[in-house]
């Protein structure tokens, strides 16, 4: 490799990935350079942008800056060399006759052409023709000439590899497609198996391989691995800028599966891809193939009619036309099935063959195709229920306040102003009064104020002149939650109130006002203050039961549940709340008494009720219209659902919530499909959680989400990956989460992800382990919490003594002394055991042995007799390993003794204690425990 002259915008590039930033900073070096007219920073960035238009997916600028360089080059080898920093050019050669491939209005003979004149270049270089015979072989494949392309493959296999060579995943994958393509799928898999058995790896490996193996892994009956293949290769692919041409297979895939929704839902999400390279027409066939195998599929499911975001753009347009309707599943089929026969006779016309037209039939049989491999990422969209739509000036008034109790006061607003529409009705002071909660909401100050003078009028009008006074004294301090004064004056009003004399209506509508403004006052906090203020809701009640011509007695006792519950009157406020929840009661009162039923449900683990009262909860917000209501039921539900351990059905109800949230345009999606993740995970689909769980951790990573949010999401998703093994995205997640925690000072979160992290490592035979379960003892000793404390310094022990750390034993010993301060026999058990093994570590036996005898001592005190016969076994095999069989022989038998016959663990023991009697040559006994193993009781199965 040549050097190049150093310069600080080709320095900060290099340190880029590639994407828009990175691009955008080419793009600044080349101008500067052509203003400079410095040639030299014009080549060094040209080969780079040569590097990224490749792998970003830009065909028109590779062919620029390449061609530009090649230009350079050969003017002048010496100053701008064929090796550089930045790339190579004889390397680069192989990316421009494939791109060749990809446009129609190259011919075959252009592609000749370049190969001729890359083949001299190799030759001259001084390289082997392998890289040119590779290039060749992958043009005859794309073009559909497979007799030619099998006589290349054996001619680059006859020429020596070189540094222009592919590498070894790069030529096995194109191997295995080739052979897909000529309908050897026995072989193309033999190939894919050993890129991913051998962990042969690339730029683009092995996701390519894994998605490209997909078809033929199912038509094997490789379930599992083709579902193991699409979730890491999506996974992979998802986050890449140029990646289409991998998710293609993954739509088909769904297709084909069963999992039309989860297809639909990934075609939404990078439909915008497809137009990234207006010159590759070849990337758009294959895309609309894509396209209409999954939209078909979606179709015959039922949902040809459904929308397909993200399909009406400009750009998109240019690729399958326009279209003066949205995009349905159904339409947008058809334009995908036509854009693809038209690219099809374009391609066919310049390669001489029939070849894509092929293609287009094979993607046309895959209807017929059928493989059961769910995957639980994603479902359609529920039918949406009828909203009731309100008739009546109270019935809008009651809407609008459900809008307002969720929050949305745009809708709340629409809400009211159509109930003002009506005819005058006696629900138009109420409406005047939600109008300046709305415009206050919505930051329109005078408007709320024109709203309450309007209220003061219909008040007056309607016969409540005592009410318009009052609130004229009030002024819009009675709807100002926020100023501290609020609740003073209000308590001085009310005596005034009632010392004076006035109606029943406006003494009730202080006692409540008054209330409310008492709970969110920072002085009605005490014992005396709520108790104070229960009095004033239930002389609320009391006189709204004598005469209540405004129907606020259901919102007294709404309010009065409220203060019983802060007085610790549970088995009262439960009594109120249940009368509020029933369906002969409006919304308002409804909504909230069901939401806080639910809850205390929850907390008193009486979960069918609480799910019942929140599952009813979601259809009543349905039917009201109010979504952001929905959304918020929809997310109780699934808490709830969760706790009581049916986490799929709290995955189901999840992802109603999200598409509720959509709908609503809520901002706070991520967060929600972060909680959707968490629960795929804890429901036993860890993979497909881990795609959600990074989904939302790089949108809200994007949107500067705060650290501790981050963390939190990278601990469960380092859980997740390591269940399905993928222990090096566990490391980066808990390795990040560990940052994180640390810059945010959340010491919870720094000891969960450090103890993850020291365990993984443990498991590795990683010695750094020991400093991350370092940062997690003194996390949770930080903490002051004594369980997380022992439980880090027990793992801390352990692996200071696994790698020969002395100070492992003393650790462990603190850990046990502490233990000892919990009064927990089991835990100081336990602690022994570990004990036991790190002296085992450190190859100190007989002590390894006395606190393993004391471990099993202590398990079989606490009722736990799995353990002391683990703990047991340890010293029997100890024994054993140091030739004490006689001694090793009753510890097997008592281990025996304590587990269920036939189970895996005793099983074990039977067989090491058949070995050591034949040894001690008491072959008898030997062969009755072997038999026992054989042969197990009538009543036990007999595997």
């Amino acid at each position: 490799m040549t050097d190049e002259p150093t310069y600080d915008v080709i320095q900060q590039i290099d340190g880029m990935p590639y994407g828009p930033e990175e691009r955008a900073l080419l793009a600044e070096a080349i101008r500067l350079a052509d203003e400079t007219r410095d040639t030299q920073l014009g080549y060094a960035a040209r080969m780079r942008l040569t590097q990224s238009a490749h792998m970003t997916g830009d065909t028109d600028a590779m062919f620029s800056s390449f061609g530009w360089c090649v230009g350079m080059h050969d003017s002048d080898p010496v100053r701008f060399p064929l090796d550089t920093p930045g790339g190579n050019l004889l390397f680069q050669y192989k990316w421009m006759v494939g791109r060749l491939t990809t446009n129609p209005m190259f011919s075959l003979d252009q592609m000749d052409a370049m190969h001729v004149d890359m083949a001299s270049r190799y030759l001259e270089y001084g390289a082997t023709q392998s890289g040119v015979l590779q290039s060749r072989f992958t043009t005859a494949v794309l073009t559909g000439r497979y007799d030619e392309a099998e006589e290349l493959r054996e001619a680059r296999n006859a020429v020596p590899e070189d540094e222009f060579s592919h590498c070894a995943a790069c030529v096995r994958s194109e191997d295995a497609w080739y052979f897909q393509q000529i309908g050897d799928e026995p072989r193309a898999l033999s190939v894919y198996d050993d890129i991913i058995e051998n962990h042969l790896s690339c730029g683009a490996e092995p996701e390519t391989a894994e998605a490209e193996a997909l078809l033929p892994l199912l038509r094997a009956g490789r379930f599992a691995d083709a579902r193991a293949a699409h979730l890491h290769s999506y996974r992979v692919a998802r986050r890449q800028p140029n990646s289409f041409n991998l998710i293609g297979h993954h739509l088909i895939f769904c297709a084909v599966t069963g999992n039309e929704a989860r297809g639909l839902a990934l075609l939404e999400r990078h439909i915008g891809m497809i137009a990234n390279d207006p010159l590759n027409q070849a990337a758009h066939f294959s895309a609309m193939l894509a396209v209409g195998v999954i939209l078909d599929a979606v179709a015959a499911a039922g949902y040809g009619h459904q929308p397909v975001r993200g399909a009406d753009t400009a750009e998109l347009a240019g690729i399958y036309g326009g279209h003066s309707q949205p995009w349905t599943v159904n339409t947008l089929s058809m334009a995908a099935w036509n854009t693809a026969e038209r690219l099809a006779a374009s391609f066919n016309a310049r390669n001489g063959n029939a070849h894509f037209t092929q293609r287009v039939r094979a993607a046309r049989a895959l209807a017929d195709e059928h493989h059961d491999v769910p995957i639980a990422t994603d479902t359609f969209r529920d039918p949406e229920p009828t909203v009731e739509e309100p008739t009546t000036a109270d019935e809008w008034c009651e809407r609008a306040i459900v809008f307002l109790m969720s929050g949305d006061a745009a809708a709340a607003k629409e809400a009211v102003e159509t109930g003002l529409r009506l005819p005058i009705d006696n629900r138009r002071a109420s409406l005047l009064g939600l109008a300046v909660r709305v415009n206050q909401s919505l930051g329109r100050e005078e408007a709320a104020e024109e709203s309450f003078q309007q209220r003061l009028a219909e008040l007056r009008a309607t016969g409540r002149a005592d009410t318009a006074a009052l609130e004229e004294r009030l002024g819009m301090l009675l709807y100002d939650d926020n100023n501290p004064a609020r609740f003073r004056v209000l308590r001085d009003e009310l005596e005034r109130s009632r010392d004076g004399g006035d109606p029943d209506d406006v003494v009730v509508e202080l006692l409540l006002t008054t209330a409310e403004a008492a709970l969110g006052d920072a002085e009605g906090t005490t014992a005396e203050a709520v108790t104070w203020v229960e009095e004033l809701v239930s002389e609320a009640v009391t006189r709204t039961t004598v005469s209540d011509p405004h129907d606020i007695q259901p919102s007294a006792r709404l309010l009065h549940s409220h203060t019983l519950l802060a007085l610790g009157r549970l088995e009262e406020a439960i009594a109120e709340l249940d009368v509020l929840v029933t369906a002969d009661n409006r919304p308002r009162v409804r909504i909230p008494a069901m939401v806080i039923r639910a809850q205390i449900a929850g907390a008193s683990n009486d979960y069918p009720t609480g799910i019942a009262l929140a599952e009813e909860l979601v259809a009543l917000q349905a039917r009201l219209g109010n979504r952001t209501g929905t959304v918020a039921a929809s997310l109780l539900s699934a808490v709830l659902l969760s706790d009581h351990n049916r986490d799929e059905e709290a995955a189901h109800r999840m992802r109603y919530a999200i598409a509720q949230a959509e709908l609503a345009e809520l901002p706070n999606i991520p967060e929600f499909t972060a909680q959707l993740g968490r629960y795929l995970h804890y429901a036993g689909h860890s993979a497909e959680g881990l795609e959600k769980l990074d989904e939302a951790y790089t949108q809200l990573r994007a949107a500067d989400a705060e650290l501790t949010v981050l963390a939190d999401i990278l601990y469960v998703m380092g859980e997740a990956a390591r269940v399905i093994d993928e222990n090096a995205m566990a490391y980066g997640a808990w390795q990040q989460a560990v940052r994180y925690a640390t810059e945010a000072g959340d010491n919870v979160l720094l000891m969960r992800a450090s103890l993850a992290l020291g365990t993984l490592l443990v498991n590795q035979g990683d010695k750094d382990s020991v400093g991350a379960l370092r940062q997690a003892t003194a996390a949770a000793r930080a903490l002051d919490n004594p369980q997380a404390t022992i439980l880090a310094l027990q793992r801390l022990g352990n692996a200071q003594a696994f790698f020969g750390e002395e100070a492992g034993l003393a650790t462990i010993e603190e850990a046990i002394a502490l233990a000892g301060d919990q009064g927990s026999p089991w835990l100081i058990a336990d602690l022994t055991d570990s004990l036991a093994r790190g002296y085992q570590a450190l190859g100190r036996i007989d002590e390894a042995v006395s606190a393993a005898l004391r471990a099993a001592d202590g398990y079989a005190e606490s009722q736990d007799d799995a353990s002391a016969a683990l703990a047991e076994l340890f010293v029997a095999r100890a024994l054993a390993e140091r030739e004490h069989r006689e001694e090793a022989v009753p510890l097997y038998q008592s281990a025996r003794e304590r587990l269920p016959i036939a189970s895996p663990h005793w099983n074990i023991m039977s067989l090491e204690l058949g070995d050591i009697l034949a040894d001690l040559g008491r072959h008898e006994e030997a062969a009755a425990v072997r038999s026992a193993v054989d042969s197990p009781p009538a009543d036990l199965p007999a595997d």
